[in-house]
């Protein structure tokens, strides 16, 4: 078995590195080899061009890397059996691990060098997200973000011009989003021609209810798991109530969690909570 952790907008693979390394006296899912993935225009994942952005291409490019994966070490060679597969999304990510699933949960067995088990959606709701919090531009319009620096003041101030706020993007020079190359340049894990389009064509389209839709329709809801942050506030979960309730009816038979006083990134303010549901997962799975 194993594990692929997809990162939420304006992230990168980062978010889930205490996630990834194998340890025997850990969590139990630290005991299978475990990836994180940088989407399309995030981290260190060029965007390629705007028009090629879509949410059948981000399926595909997951869809790759996971059969990539799966004939490498330690599953070569291809063993008599596939090894299976949980996701684990968180935000965004949490809808493109839906849509994967869509496409997945129907694909002929041995099809692929890999069999999708489970999907753990964190703090998503399928919500079309028609306004973003706030507007992001950047400079030329219509033309791409380039992601590279001269200095670290540079790259702040580009982001802040395109429509972040001042402390976000200097907190983020502190995680390690914006950060220094070995050439002596600054990059940065963000980009707002990303975002924007992540709204446009992901958040801001009906692809997530299409995708649940899919799910049901292929009797996968079980194997689902939806886990939301019992927080509130700015800091506190970004679901709709309404959009998480047509969920639960619509994926019948689907776990769900709400992890009480939890922010937005359970994984991060409340890991042990989120570890432990991730662990219920892998045990469910390797059954």
């Amino acid at each position: 078995m194993l594990l692929l952790f997809i990162h939420g907008l304006d992230s990168s693979s980062t978010t889930w590195s205490p996630f990834l390394n194998i340890d025997e006296d850990q969590p139990y899912h630290r005991s299978f080899p475990s990836y994180a993935v940088d989407l399309r225009g995030h981290g260190q994942s060029p965007l390629s061009t705007s028009s090629e952005f879509s949410p059948e291409a981000i399926v595909d490019d997951l869809t790759s890397f996971l059969s990539n994966i799966a004939v490498k070490p330690p599953f070569d060679p291809v063993p008599a059996v596939i090894p299976k597969v949980v996701v684990v999304g968180h935000s965004m990510g949490g809808r493109v691990a839906m849509l994967l699933a869509a496409k997945l949960a129907g694909a002929l067995e041995g099809s692929l060098p890999f069999e999708l088990s489970k999907v753990i959606i964190e703090d998503m709701d399928v919500k079309v997200r028609n306004k973003p919090p706030f507007e992001v531009t950047w400079d030329p319009p219509g033309g791409d973000f380039d992601r590279s620096f001269v200095s670290c003041d540079d790259c702040v101030a580009a982001l802040i011009t395109s429509g972040y706020d001042e402390k976000r993007v200097k907190d983020w020079v502190v995680d390690g989003r914006i950060r220094e190359t070995a050439d002596s340049k600054w990059w940065s894990d963000v980009n707002p021609q990303t975002r924007a389009l992540c709204y446009e064509r992901i958040l801001g389209s009906e692809c997530g209810a299409d995708a649940m839709e899919a799910i049901r329709a292929e009797e996968w809801q079980e194997n689902v798991t939806l886990v939301v942050a019992g927080g509130t506030g700015p800091r506190g979960t970004v679901c709709d109530k309404e959009s998480l309730e047509k969920m639960r009816r619509r994926l019948r038979g689907c776990d769900y969690f709400t992890v009480e006083n939890a922010g937005h990134s359970i994984h991060k303010t409340h890991k042990d909570a989120f570890s432990n549901i991730v662990d219920g997962v892998c045990r469910q799975a390797e059954e």
